[in-house]
């Protein structure tokens, strides 16, 4: 009873111009993506081939890489070696203090319409993880150079549930695989499940009682910043996220609440389902 209520005196102390309120119940729920409202603009995939042969991939975050056989070295006792078969495929592969932690296989279709990457996490404990994503062609006519976007994003977000409680932000993408339990204060939380990358990192702050600014890192580098934003009538969540070098370059994604299932967030404190 004690730890409760000195939880509650520092999240007031937090939160004091809010008036110490509770969160709004309107945000706990399952949530459905509307595809219509939404807007994935962000999430498109830019390659570029420089005349020496370097490769540039530009899409949350941006870096380079030589596709010339040699392991090289990209910061924090991590090497990045990559190898070109052709002109359809490239096998890269990343180690950390010299033990391979993921390997990925990228591959373009007959016809130059699509790419699909296929990407294998080696974990020091625990299963092998593998995933894959196809990309279409948006731009670009010969080879990995041009503009791809991810057919399956939205697939990955089609449904998200989500809890507000006093001190804590708890999401869960199911179709992604991944689920996160965020402090409101800023704290950096791992991104969790069996199809999360590795080192990656989501923090949250609430602003005002219906805005939750968000911060997305991997490795320590920021991938992507924005926020969630509740409807005055409770009925909608809207997600808008970008890159901080590329802000007109936004996701919005829009969802809707499910009918029938408020019951089950009625109680605080309940055993957490993530």
């Amino acid at each position: 009873m004690r730890r409760a209520w000195f939880g509650w005196v520092v999240f007031c102390a937090l939160f004091a111009m809010e008036g110490c309120r509770a969160p709004s119940p309107d945000w706990n729920g399952t949530w459905k993506l509307n595809p219509t409202k939404t807007n994935v603009q962000g999430q498109v995939l830019t390659i570029s081939i420089s005349a020496d042969g370097e490769y540039r991939f530009d899409e949350s975050s941006s870096h380079t890489l030589r596709c010339d056989g040699q392991d090289r070295p990209i910061g924090n006792n991590r090497t990045l070696l990559c190898v070109k078969s052709g002109v359809t495929a490239l096998d890269i592969t990343l180690r950390e203090n010299g033990v391979k932690t993921r390997a990925t296989h990228d591959e373009l279709s007959a016809d130059g319409k699509a790419f699909t990457t296929k990407v294998t996490e080696f974990r020091p404990k625990g299963p092998v993880i593998t995933s894959q994503t196809v990309l279409s062609r948006l731009s670009g006519s010969n080879g990995f150079a041009g503009q791809w976007r991810d057919t399956i994003y939205l697939q990955q977000r089609a449904d998200m549930t989500l809890r507000l409680d006093n001190q804590a932000l708890h999401i869960e993408y199911p179709s992604a695989g991944q689920h996160i339990n965020a402090p409101l204060d800023g704290i950096e939380a791992a991104v969790r499940g069996p199809h999360a990358l590795e080192g990656t990192t989501y923090s949250a702050r609430s602003v005002g009682g219906r805005e939750i600014r968000i911060l997305t890192k991997r490795h320590g580098q920021v991938l992507s910043q924005g926020s969630l934003k509740l409807s005055d009538d409770g009925s909608t969540i809207t997600e808008s996220s970008w890159n901080p070098d590329r802000a007109a370059d936004k996701t919005v994604l829009v969802y809707e609440k499910k009918e029938g299932v408020l019951s089950v967030w009625k109680t605080w404190g309940q055993t957490d389902v993530f």
